[in-house]
C-alpha cells in the first residue's frame, strides 16, 4: 500500500502545475461547471457590457464574432415549395420578431451578440396572429441573460431547480424561471408586474443559446472573460500615456522679475500668471511670473519612448483569448502577407464552424425550423413529417485570394477530393437551387440566342467554340429531339 502511495506521489510531482513552490498559492476551485458559472456570470456580464460600450477592442471582438458566425444570416433550405414559400414570407419580414423590428437574420445576429457579450441568451417562442407575413402564427422574443431568475433554487413545484432552471431526471432543462421585465428596467408592466415577478416557462417554449464547454454545464460566462482584465489594463496604460504626453507638450516660460522686493516680498517663490493668479498646473504655451533675480527660464519636459511593443503584446493576448487573430482585433496588417493571413484564417474558420454547427444551428436555427414546421402542420399547411433534405447553410467565408482559392477549389472538385455540392455550399448556396438557377439562366440565354464565353456548353475554357459534336449534344439535351443517324463511312 505504501509503495502505491509513493508511486502516485511521484507521478503527481511530475507535473509542474501540481508541485509546490509558486503553485502553492494557486487556490484552484473544485466546483462544478454550474456552480462556478453561476457565481461569476452576472459580474462578468456587467463588466463585459461596460467594456463593449467603452472599449473599442471589446466592441470589435463582439462585432467580429457576430459578423463571421452569422453574417447576413444562417439560411434554412426547404426541399419543397410550400415550406420554402411560407418560410420566405416569415423569415424575410419583421413579423417573426415579437418587437416587430428585425427579420429572422437580424434576430440571429442579435442573439450572437448577446452570447458573446453576456455568455448566454434566451429566445421565447410565442404565438402570434396569422397574417400573410406570418402564415404559421409564430414570433420570437430575444431576452438577455438577466431575465433568468437565478434566485430560484431548490425543489420548486416539485421540480429540482438550479439557478432558475428546472431539471429533469437526466439533468435536462424542463423549465425556465424568467422575469417578465429586465431587472435593470425602471418601469412596470400593466397589472403591477415588476422584475421581482418571474414565471416558469416550459423548456419547449424557450431556446437557451450558450457555448457548452464542460459536461453538466447549464450556463456560460461572457466570451470576453479571459481578456477583460488585459483590455482594461491596456486602456489604463494608454490613458496614463495620454496624460504623460499632455505633460510633455507643456512648453512654458518662467519670467523672474527683478526688483527691490524681489527676494523679500510676499510669496516670492510662487508662480503667477499675467493677472497675478497663483498657478499650480502647466498648460502648453504658458508664460509664468515670479519674484526673484531677473531671468527667463524655459520649461520643456522631456519625451518618453514608444509603447507600441506593449500594446501589440496585449492585443495579441486578447486576440488569442477571444479566439480571433491579431490582425482582426487590431486592424493591423503591416506585417501580414498571403501565407500568414491564410494560415490564421484557416484556424479561425474551423473555430467559427464549430460555433455555427455546435451552437447556433442545434440550439437556435434548427429548433426554430422544427417549431415552424410543427405549427404549419397543425394548421394543415403540410404533413406532420419533416421533409427530407432540410438543410441549414451558414454564410460563406470570403476568399483571401479569389484567383488562387478558386483555382485550388476547381482542382479539388475535378480530382474528386471535394464533391461539387460541398463546393457550392462553401459559398453559402444550396446545390439544388444552384442547379435550378443555372437551368433557368441557360434556358433564357438560349431563347434569346445569346452565347456567353462563360457557358461551357458552347465555349471551351480556352475561349474557342466547342466542336460540332458537343454543340449537337447540347441542342439534343435542350430540345429533347432524337440524335440524327450517322452516315456510314464510304467503302474503299
Amino acid at each position: 500500500m505504501l509503495d502505491r502511495i509513493r508511486d502516485a506521489w511521484h507521478v503527481l510531482r511530475g507535473y509542474a502545475a501540481a508541485q509546490d513552490s509558486r503553485a502553492s498559492s494557486w487556490a484552484a476551485s473544485g466546483g462544478s461547471a454550474a456552480a462556478e458559472v453561476g457565481a461569476a456570470a452576472p459580474t462578468v456580464a456587467r463588466r463585459a457590457r461596460d467594456a463593449v460600450r467603452n472599449d473599442p477592442y471589446a466592441a470589435r471582438i463582439v462585432d467580429l464574432w457576430t459578423g463571421n458566425a452569422v453574417g447576413a444570416g444562417i439560411t434554412t433550405r426547404w426541399p419543397d415549395k410550400p415550406h420554402a414559400e411560407a418560410w420566405r414570407r416569415w423569415s424575410d419580414s419583421t413579423a417573426c420578431d415579437a418587437e416587430g423590428r428585425l427579420d429572422l437574420y437580424g434576430l440571429q445576429a442579435l442573439v450572437m451578440r448577446a452570447v458573446v457579450e453576456s455568455g448566454e441568451c434566451f429566445v421565447r417562442l410565442l404565438p402570434a396572429d396569422i397574417t400573410p407575413a406570418n402564415p404559421i402564427g409564430l414570433r420570437l422574443q430575444v431576452l438577455e441573460s438577466d431575465h433568468l431568475d437565478t434566485a430560484r433554487q431548490g425543489v420548486i413545484e416539485g421540480v429540482p431547480t438550479l439557478q432558475g432552471i428546472g431539471l429533469g431526471e437526466a439533468g435536462e432543462p424542463v423549465g425556465y424561471w424568467l422575469h417578465r421585465v429586465h431587472p435593470g428596467a425602471s418601469w412596470v408592466l400593466p397589472g403591477g408586474a415588476t422584475w421581482l415577478s418571474s414565471q416558469r416557462v416550459a423548456a419547449r417554449d424557450v431556446l437557451h443559446i450558450y457555448r457548452k464547454r464542460r459536461p453538466g454545464q447549464l450556463r456560460d460566462v461572457s466570451w470576453l472573460a479571459p481578456v477583460l482584465t488585459r483590455l482594461r489594463d491596456l486602456g489604463d496604460y494608454e490613458a496614463a500615456l495620454l496624460m504623460k504626453a499632455k505633460i510633455e507638450a507643456c512648453l512654458a516660460a518662467v519670467v523672474s522679475e527683478d526688483g527691490d522686493d524681489a527676494m523679500t516680498g510676499p510669496a516670492s517663490g510662487l508662480l503667477r500668471d499675467a493677472q497675478g493668479r497663483t498657478v499650480e498646473s502647466f498648460e502648453p504655451g504658458m508664460i509664468l511670473y515670479r519674484r526673484g533675480m531677473g531671468s527667463v527660464e524655459v520649461v520643456n519636459p522631456s519625451g518618453g519612448g514608444s509603447h507600441a511593443a506593449f500594446a501589440r503584446r496585449a492585443l495579441e493576448a486578447s486576440a488569442v483569448g477571444s479566439g480571433l487573430t491579431y490582425d482582426q482585433v487590431a486592424g493591423d496588417l503591416t506585417q501580414a502577407n498571403y501565407s500568414s493571413l491564410r494560415a490564421g484564417k484557416i484556424e479561425f474558420r474551423r473555430l467559427c464552424e464549430q460555433v455555427q454547427y455546435g451552437m447556433l444551428i442545434p440550439m437556435l436555427v434548427r429548433p426554430i425550423a422544427e417549431r415552424f414546421h410543427a405549427q404549419g402542420a397543425l394548421l394543415g399547411l403540410w404533413g406532420a413529417e419533416v421533409p427530407e433534405g432540410l438543410s441549414h447553410v451558414p454564410p460563406a467565408h470570403e476568399m483571401i485570394d479569389p484567383l488562387k482559392d478558386t483555382t485550388a477549389l476547381i482542382a479539388q472538385v475535378r480530382a474528386g477530393f471535394v464533391p461539387q455540392p460541398e463546393a457550392v455550399g462553401a459559398f453559402g448556396y444550396d446545390f439544388r437551387q444552384v442547379v435550378e438557377m443555372i437551368r433557368e439562366a441557360n434556358a433564357l440565354l438560349d431563347e434569346a440566342g445569346i452565347s456567353l464565353d462563360t457557358d461551357p456548353r458552347r465555349v471551351a475554357k480556352s475561349g474557342a467554340a466547342q466542336d460540332a459534336a458537343q454543340m449537337a449534344a447540347v441542342e439534343i439535351a435542350a430540345t429533347g429531339a432524337a440524335a440524327p443517324p450517322r452516315e456510314a463511312p464510304a467503302q474503299g
